[in-house]
């Protein structure tokens, strides 16, 4: 059976936050993309939490996830031997063998354990009518495999192919054996020989033969890093990467290389059009014959490459413990923030259903800020994301780090698409916890300047200004207006922000000048697309997807009214026509055309 993309509509995002995600997405284009927090979630927990793993579910809740935003997923694969094929079920359906069907049994978790013996199954009727196999605690569809997931991505892609709804999405998969059907609760035996994959049958030349065109491979990874030259510099320079990020070594005849360097995230998802990347994660010991070198071009990297684990900052803590912040540190190197994870996000105890999604979704945003990618490891309130969405969308817009709850003004569809341009100049507020706001350009604040290009040392200016002089006139020397490029960045400005005076910055004076700060983001061009540059930046994109959408409900109204009148008109000149014609059949009257814009 082939899957496709498919979510529920309740799991579409609405154009705040489209502008939201695609502002965040371009400040950052030129940050390498292993400093860049996402939000992450277990494919296992969202999905098959109350361990059912059925067919038509799993497309559902896998489309919702891609659909509000998770960009790091973690997949259990299971090698099921009989079947050859890695599936998400952690028992290996039975193969021709007899079976019971129970037609009228609705799909449940099983309250208790059939019994399973080499010659029987038991097959439930799900809800969608796809038959599930009874396999212990389990209940599992046929075909949900490796092969439905890459059905799934190869669809997703297909459908946001635009500039503006392109991003990186990353898989982990961690690789297990399926257990017997006949002891499904112990573990599985070791598999070798001829037991293992074949070479079709891997989990890389799989994605790699239906998904080369958007995987970025270690192999690719290498042969850049070797001649920035010929890579990464030879872009336009909206795409090359912030060079004080990594290392990199010079020959003598100017070719440059790093060994521990990462492309930017312009580089990867608009110049070399890759969206995926893909890494082993942990294997179990019944596979440790399994070669993970041994298949195609290096599609999935090594276990861990794209991954380090932080110990979580406590909840009571704040940006102490486990924070990569550090108040003495100025060089990226000091910061080790590279693919930082957080080791644990779970739902917490004691508490309603409100309060404690606004406590986790808190601890995303604290976790965001710290420059950890937080990663949904449990099922959130027993309820799988086919069936329930809402909590799951709502952590995904919690890693959401730059703009304040609402922000940024001017970006919805009921907004005016016409608002003058002095309305669309970025702030950050001290008051907001350091979140951005947008105001009126012609306001008149002290400005973020960035120090030597450095990504953590920051300072502010002696003076105030407008944002249409500020980019040109603000800053002292060595230092240039800025502006926050990841979660991490953001909270070293709004750290060194909270250590001036009170006489300066003072989040809770009534005076704005003293609680607000011009950031470099404005969206003076087009409305809702935010650049960088100063006051005469332009927008990258052809027009604003907001725009564009209110624009064409218009164009095909107003054309909808002109064919109205031009149909009523040429009624009218018709039947005057024939009237004057059935008079006088000397006259020749000239018709004419009507080129208008489709409705």
């Amino acid at each position: 059976m082939s899957l496709s993309y498919n979510p529920d509509q309740s799991s579409l995002i609405d154009t705040k936050w489209e502008t939201v995600f695609l502002s965040e997405r371009d400040v950052a284009g030129q940050i390498p993309i292993n400093y860049i927090t996402t939000s992450g979630i277990s494919i296992t927990a969202a999905c098959f939490g109350n361990n059912v793993f059925e067919i038509q579910s799993a497309e559902r809740c896998i489309s919702n996830l891609l659909s509000v935003g998770y960009r790091r997923f973690l997949v259990d694969l299971y090698w099921s031997v009989g079947s050859r094929a890695w599936t998400f079920c952690p028992v290996a359906i039975p193969k021709n063998v007899p079976v019971i069907t129970i037609s009228t049994t609705p799909i449940t978790t099983p309250t208790a354990t059939a019994s399973a013996v080499q010659s029987t199954a038991t097959v439930l009727a799900s809800s969608s009518g796809w038959p599930v196999y009874e396999l212990g605690p389990y209940l599992c569809s046929e075909d949900l495999e490796l092969s439905g997931l890459i059905d799934i991505l190869q669809d997703y892609f297909k459908d946001t192919t635009s500039q503006l709804n392109v991003y990186i999405r990353y898989f982990t998969f961690n690789l297990h054996v399926a257990a017997s059907a006949t002891a499904p609760e112990q573990p599985a035996s070791k598999v070798s020989g001829d037991g293992l994959p074949s070479f079709s049958e891997r989990a890389d030349v799989m994605m790699d033969n239906r998904l080369f065109n958007y995987i970025y491979t270690l192999s690719q990874l290498a042969y850049e890093r070797s001649n920035l030259n010929e890579s990464w510099y030879e872009v336009d320079d909206g795409y090359k990467p912030i060079t004080e990020y990594f290392t990199t070594h010079e020959l003598s005849d100017g070719t440059q290389s790093t060994p521990d360097g990462w492309p930017a995230l312009k580089y990867v998802q608009l110049a070399k059009e890759r969206r995926l990347f893909l890494e082993y994660g942990s294997v179990d010991p019944q596979l440790e014959d399994y070669n993970l070198t041994a298949g195609t071009s290096e599609v999935i990297f090594p276990p861990k490459y794209l991954a380090s684990l932080v110990p979580t900052p406590q909840a009571n803590g704040g940006l102490d413990y486990g924070c990569l912040y550090d108040a003495d540190a100025s060089q990226v190197s000091q910061v080790n923030s590279s693919w930082a994870l957080s080791n644990s996000l779970s739902q917490p105890q004691g508490l309603n259903g409100t309060y404690a999604l606004r406590e986790l979704s808190d601890r995303v945003a604290n976790l965001t800020a710290c420059g950890l990618t937080p990663i949904v490891n449990n099922t959130l309130f027993n309820m799988t994301a086919d069936n329930a969405i809402a909590p799951y969308k709502n952590i995904s817009l919690s890693s959401s780090w730059a703009w304040a709850e609402g922000e940024p003004q001017g970006a919805s569809l009921a907004d005016n698409i016409d608002l003058p341009q002095h309305d669309r100049c970025a702030i950050m507020d001290v008051s907001l916890g350091g979140h951005w706001r947008a105001t009126n350009c012609t306001d008149v604040r002290r400005v973020a300047c960035r120090v030597a290009n450095l990504p953590y040392s920051w300072t502010i200016s002696n003076t105030m200004h407008s944002y249409i002089t500020a980019y040109s006139e603000a800053c002292p020397p060595n230092t240039t207006m800025g502006v926050p490029r990841t979660g991490l960045e953001n909270t070293y400005l709004y750290r060194h922000l909270l250590a001036q005076p009170s006489s300066i910055i003072d989040p809770a004076s009534a005076d704005p000048t003293k609680r607000e700060i011009w950031i470099d983001f404005n969206s003076r061009d087009i409305t809702s697309c935010w650049v960088t540059g100063g006051p005469d930046a332009g927008c990258p994109y052809a027009s604003d997807p907001k725009q564009l959408a209110k624009r064409t409900v218009l164009v095909s109204a107003i054309a909808g009214i002109v064919i109205c009148i031009i149909t009523a008109l040429t009624i009218f000149v018709k039947c005057n026509t024939n009237r004057r014609n059935s008079r006088r059949r000397k006259r020749v009257i000239q018709g004419w055309e009507y080129e208008g814009v489709p409705s």
